[in-house]
């Protein structure tokens, strides 16, 4: 793009853009931001008849924009588009790593606050000073708070599995804002998205307390609890299933492909999007490694009626 008519400062990057594809990216956020001037809009009808190769690259980049639009991510991409400044964005919004971003680096003031971190992909496990177990899974924050009357830890952030030895005289206590999970020997997981909390019991009982009346759960049991709403009663589950994610596997029988991607996506750096909802409902059945999730998308297209596209950071399924 360094054939541009424009100063540097009014155009998206210009040498440092890597390839025409990302140029032609570039010039669709741009355009769509709201922020695009009269003189802005002259110079990318410039640029992509500079050659048949810009022009077919502007032609990619606006297909790939219309599919985006579809979905729930695009539209959060382009409300924090509207509300920006262009020339304040980092070069990486070529590629449309401003929704890639805000799964990157969400985890990262949790982590520097923590005793137990992971990053994106990575799991952690960890033996407690009591012997007690827990597996961090991907992008996870945990502290310990041990007293001589409780031994409680604190999830941050993301996930994690626990495995208490049980101790009568110093409970065992789960902490996620001002919710607590108790329990003795069992294993259970926690997971937090926000506000929202995801319980799994996979062995022995544990009891959900905090703003609500208290909850005792069982073995092949979860429960979900989001903050302001009512309590939702508990669901049999399979737990062994639910979290095979500690064996490095996941595990889905007949669900949304659009729930699928959601959970691979939380072990890569990057973002995986869907062109349209009828594909979201796709039901998906299989056993995917959770620690080559590019894999995961080369099975999904060879076993289902699906086109995997990748671009720099984004992967789109069409």
């Amino acid at each position: 793009m360094s054939d541009s008519p424009l100063p540097a400062a009014d155009i998206p990057m210009t040498e440092h853009s890597q390839s025409l594809e990302d140029a032609a990216l570039e010039w669709q956020v741009l355009l769509h931001s709201g922020n695009a001037t009269a003189a802005q809009r002259m110079a990318y009808q410039q640029w992509r008849q500079t050659s048949p190769a810009h022009a077919a690259a502007a032609q990619e980049a606006q297909q790939l924009w219309g599919d985006l639009g579809q979905t729930r991510a695009a539209e959060q991409h382009r409300a924090a588009t509207a509300t920006g400044s262009w020339r304040g964005w980092p070069a990486l919004v070529a590629s449309l790593v401003l929704a890639v971003a805000s799964g990157v680096g969400w985890w990262q003031w949790p982590a520097l606050t923590s005793d137990y971190h992971t990053a994106v992909g990575q799991q952690q496990h960890i033996t407690l000073a009591d012997g007690s177990r827990v597996t961090l899974n991907s992008g996870s924050a945990l502290s310990v708070a041990y007293s001589a009357g409780e031994r409680r830890v604190i999830l941050q952030s993301g996930e994690a599995l626990f495995e208490p030895v049980a101790d009568p005289q110093r409970p065992f206590v789960v902490q996620a804002d001002a919710q607590y999970l108790h329990s003795a020997a069992s294993a259970f997981s926690l997971r937090r998205d926000g506000s929202r909390l995801t319980v799994v019991v996979r062995e022995g009982q544990v009891q959900f307390t905090g703003d609500h009346a208290p909850v005792l759960l069982q073995a092949d049991q979860r429960l979900q609890y989001q903050s302001g709403q009512p309590l939702l009663a508990q669901q049999a589950v399979d737990a062994a299933s639910l979290t095979a994610w500690q064996r490095g596997k996941l595990i889905f029988n007949g669900r949304p492909l659009g729930e699928v991607i959601g959970e691979l996506e939380r072990y890569q750096h990057g973002r995986i999007l869907i062109s349209d909802s009828q594909l979201a409902a796709l039901a998906i059945s299989g056993v995917f490694d959770l620690h080559d999730p590019q894999g995961s998308l080369q099975a999904l297209q060879q076993r289902y009626p699906l086109q995997v596209t990748y671009l720099p950071w984004l992967a789109v399924l069409h």
